[in-house]
């Protein structure tokens, strides 16, 4: 069990954000606070639109980082990619080994740094957006299953 206080904060911060209800039920005529019955509830269906929302909020945040972060590496993505068009067609017409180190050095250990400083954003980003998706799935199939049909 988690302590009294930490659940009332909880509480109150789920009550803030909606995924909770409260009733008052008064036991004398005047709601006084002391002699009044209160009544936390909670509406699955809609907390689970909530979270669905969020979550498609999620995933607008996730895709337009990503493309924040291609943006600002545009000169450094597309640097990188004619380096590795030359490799490629330089191996296959059986280029030496000496050459192929001259063109690798065109992107230099700073470059290389952010490059793959950013291949692990982008990676990280499309892993959180996987989970996201999942999540997703997980409530459109809940809504779906608890949705009351004629």
């Amino acid at each position: 069990m988690i302590p009294a206080k930490e659940a009332k904060e909880m509480l109150y911060r789920m009550l803030s954000e909606n995924f909770v209800s409260l009733q008052e039920i008064p036991r004398t005529p005047d709601h006084a606070p002391s002699r009044t019955f209160y009544l936390y509830a909670v509406n699955v269906p809609s907390c689970a639109r909530m979270l669905l929302q969020r979550c498609y909020k999620s995933v607008a945040n996730l895709m337009e980082r990503r493309q924040h972060e291609t943006r600002e590496n545009k000169r450094l993505l597309e640097k990188s990619q004619r380096v590795e068009a030359i490799l490629g067609s330089m191996l296959a017409t059986g280029a030496e080994r000496a050459q192929l180190q001259e063109v690798e050095e065109m992107i230099t250990a700073p470059e290389r740094l952010q490059l793959d400083g950013l291949k692990r954003s982008v990676n990280k980003i499309d892993a959180s957006e996987n989970q996201v998706d999942e999540t997703i799935f997980v409530l459109e199939s809940f809504i779906e299953s608890t949705v009351r049909r004629p």
